[in-house]
């Protein structure tokens, strides 16, 4: 799956839930999305992957593209990770919290994909496809970017109906009023 449809599909499951839970701030939406890009380090062609390269290749010779990484042993190792950077930078605890939500949305999404992962590494190395080889996409597929135009359509949905920018402080006006002529225009 592409950085960008695992951006939407991740946010159109968790905003509500971080809404819900009184936690919707931007740094949550951060570590979210992090959290979300994040097991595809291991594939330096990722968007993180070619942010991070020297990282990425040494993930890659190391565990393979979904290795280790797309594993829950990966989610709980690099969630711990974050944790204690977050100690170790006095930042706020429940990002790790929030990272994790975003890893392990990575990886589901990841399960619908044609081959699925390896929940279970370094345990279990055969792949679980969550669509029982009927219910797949394909990476850069029609499939995928029609998750990716429903997944946008749930996120824009909801962001108008919680009124999103008015919840945070942000700094990118225009996108603001955008929102806004959208919402007025389709949903007063």
């Amino acid at each position: 799956m592409q950085y960008k449809t695992h951006l939407a599909v991740t946010y159109a499951a968790a905003l509500p839930m971080l809404v819900s839970s009184d936690s919707l701030t931007i740094g949550n939406l951060v570590v979210l999305g992090v959290g979300a890009l994040f097991p595809d380090i291991d594939h330096p062609g990722s968007f993180i992957g070619k942010r991070l390269p020297i990282v990425s290749d040494s993930m890659r010779k190391l565990f393979g593209h979904r290795g280790i990484v797309h594993s829950l042993i990966g989610a709980v190792f690099f969630t711990a990770v974050v944790r204690f950077l977050l100690m170790t930078f006095d930042l706020p605890i429940d990002w790790a919290t929030w990272f994790l939500m975003g890893f392990f949305a990575h990886l589901v999404e990841d399960s619908f994909s044609k081959h699925g992962i390896a929940w279970l590494q370094p345990i279990y190395n055969k792949n679980i496809q969550f669509g029982l080889k009927q219910v797949y996409y394909t990476t850069g597929g029609g499939s995928e970017l029609a998750i990716f135009f429903v997944a946008s359509a749930i996120l824009i949905y909801q962001i108008v109906q919680i009124d999103l920018f008015a919840q945070l402080t942000f700094p990118f006006l225009e996108i603001q009023n955008v929102v806004n002529q959208i919402k007025n225009t389709y949903f007063i």
